[in-house]
């Protein structure tokens, strides 16, 4: 099955704006209807962005923990280049998270 992260940004920038965001992070992406894919990085997408469909969703996933975290690292470091509070958690085949990326957000579990 191999590793998948989950995640929250603190405010979902517009579709556009993300987009230009990934790019000026130096980051390939196809923006589609409802979603951004970014291009060549494990299976890393915004999806559900569009009109009255709600916040988009983070869906990233790869074959492996380290080809997983790589790219999150690289979206992790597009959004706090452009100041966007967010959190990634990524978890291994057997639900354990294996690592903890983040901008501005607490440490897991923090109260």
């Amino acid at each position: 099955m191999g590793a998948r992260v989950t995640g929250q940004l603190d405010v979902w920038p517009s579709k556009e704006g993300m987009a230009d965001i990934l790019r000026a992070g130096g980051l390939a992406v196809t923006v589609g209807v409802y979603s951004i894919c970014v291009e060549g990085h494990s299976r890393f997408k915004f999806q559900q962005y569009g009109g009255d469909l709600g916040d988009p969703v983070i869906d990233a996933d790869a074959e492996s923990v380290p080809e997983l975290l790589a790219a999150a690292r690289l979206v992790s470091d597009a959004l706090a280049q452009a100041g966007i509070v967010h959190r990634f958690e990524v978890y291994d085949d057997d639900h354990q998270m294996a690592g903890y990326l983040h901008h501005g957000w607490p440490l897991p579990f923090a109260e």
